[in-house]
C-alpha cells in the first residue's frame, strides 16, 4: 500500500515536470498559437490549454488506476474496495458559501460515487439502514413503488419477489421506468404496502401535493422512505419565486434543480400534517463513525421513514423488534 501511494505521487510530481517543460516549450511559439488553436479545433483554444487537457487527462486516468489498489474505502454494495469514491461535481469545495452556512444535511458529496458498481452515498446508506431495520423482508409479496429508482437497488428489490413493482421518474432515462408525476399518482388508493423516494421532493415545486398523494396510495400500515436534504439551521422552509435561473438556484438552493431549502422542523411537521407516523431512525443508533468514513455516507443523514397509520392506530416501530 505504501509504496503504491509512493509511487502516484513521484508519478504525479514526474507529471508536472513534463508539463511545466511542455509550457516552457510552446511559450516560444506564440506567433503560431491562434493558427494552430482554429486548425486544429474550429476554435480559440491556446497551446497551452491544449496541453493541459491533454495531460490532465492522462493524470487522472493513472488516478483512477491508482485508486483500485486502494483499501481506505469499500462499497457497501459491490464489496470492492479502493482509496477514495469519487466526488459529486467539485465536491464541497463547489458548494456556494451561502449553502455551507445552512449545516445541510444530504448528500455526502465528498464520497459520492463508486468506481465499480456506479452506487452513489444515499444508495449505500439505504441499503446500510434496510440491512440494519430488515426492510428487506417487508417487500416479499409487497407491492412497491419506486421513485427515481437507483442503479442498484431495483435489483436488490427483485431478488425479494415483489408481488409488483413500480419504478417511476419525471423524466425516466430508461424504458422499465414509468414516466409519473408525484404530484398526480395514476393509482387507486391504498394501492402500495412500500415508497421510495430518495431525494425528490427537492424537486418537487408543490411538495406537499406529492406528499398528499403519497399517502393517498400507500395501504394503513404501509412503509415510505422519504429521504430528502434539509437544513439543521432553518427551521422554516427558504424558497422564493425570484430565485428563478440556474445559476441563482445553484447559489441559494446549492443544485440547478433543485426548488427549495427544507427547514428541518417545517419538513417533518408536513409530513406529519398529511397524517402520516414519522419513525426517523438514528444513524448513530445503527453504524459508528468508521462505518460512516469506509462506506462513504453522510453520518449526520438519519433514515426518515414514514408509516402510514392503521384503522386502529395500532402502528409497529420498525427496526425495534426483529421478529415483526
Amino acid at each position: 500500500m505504501k509504496n503504491s501511494v509512493f509511487c502516484f505521487f513521484s508519478f504525479q510530481m514526474m507529471m508536472n515536470k513534463i508539463k511545466s517543460k511542455f509550457l516552457s516549450l510552446f511559450k516560444s511559439m506564440a506567433v503560431y498559437q491562434k493558427k494552430l488553436s482554429e486548425a486544429w479545433f474550429g476554435r480559440r483554444l491556446t497551446i497551452k490549454t491544449i496541453i493541459n487537457k491533454i495531460l490532465n487527462k492522462i493524470i487522472n486516468k493513472i488516478k483512477k488506476i491508482l485508486n483500485r489498489f486502494g483499501s481506505k474505502k469499500k462499497c457497501y454494495i459491490c464489496n470492492r474496495t479502493f482509496n477514495y469514491f469519487t466526488k459529486y461535481r467539485n465536491g464541497t469545495k463547489g458548494i456556494p458559501e451561502f449553502h455551507k452556512r445552512l449545516n445541510g444535511v444530504g448528500s455526502d458529496i465528498d464520497n459520492f460515487g463508486c468506481m465499480y458498481c456506479g452506487s452513489h452515498d444515499r444508495e449505500r446508506h439505504l441499503y446500510m439502514f434496510f440491512d440494519a431495520l430488515k426492510l428487506w423482508k417487508k417487500m416479499k409479496n409487497a407491492k412497491i413503488l419506486h421513485f427515481a429508482p437507483e442503479i442498484n437497488l431495483p435489483t436488490k428489490i427483485m431478488e425479494q419477489s415483489p408481488l409488483e413493482y413500480f419504478k417511476a421518474d419525471l423524466y425516466p432515462q430508461t424504458k422499465d421506468v414509468k414516466k409519473i408525476d408525484a404530484t398526480k399518482l395514476p393509482f387507486s388508493d391504498e394501492t402500495f404496502d412500500f415508497i421510495i423516494s430518495n431525494h425528490i421532493l427537492e424537486h418537487i415545486p408543490d411538495y406537499n401535493k406529492a406528499l398528499c398523494e403519497f399517502y393517498r396510495v400507500i395501504k394503513p400500515g404501509g412503509i415510505q422512505i422519504l429521504q430528502t436534504p434539509y437544513s439543521k439551521l432553518l427551521k422554516n422552509n427558504f424558497e422564493d419565486k425570484n430565485i428563478d435561473t440556474d445559476e441563482l438556484r445553484l447559489f441559494f438552493y446549492g443544485q440547478k434543480d433543485h426548488v427549495r431549502i427544507f427547514g428541518e422542523y417545517q419538513f417533518l411537521k408536513s409530513i406529519e400534517d398529511v397524517g402520516f407516523n414519522l419513525q426517523i431512525k438514528k444513524h448513530k443508533d445503527f453504524f459508528d463513525d468508521h462505518m460512516a468514513f469506509v462506506y462513504g455516507v453522510n453520518k449526520k443523514e438519519d433514515l426518515i421513514l414514514v408509516v402510514k397509520p392503521t384503522d386502529n392506530s395500532i402502528l409497529s416501530t420498525y427496526g425495534e423488534d426483529d421478529s415483526k
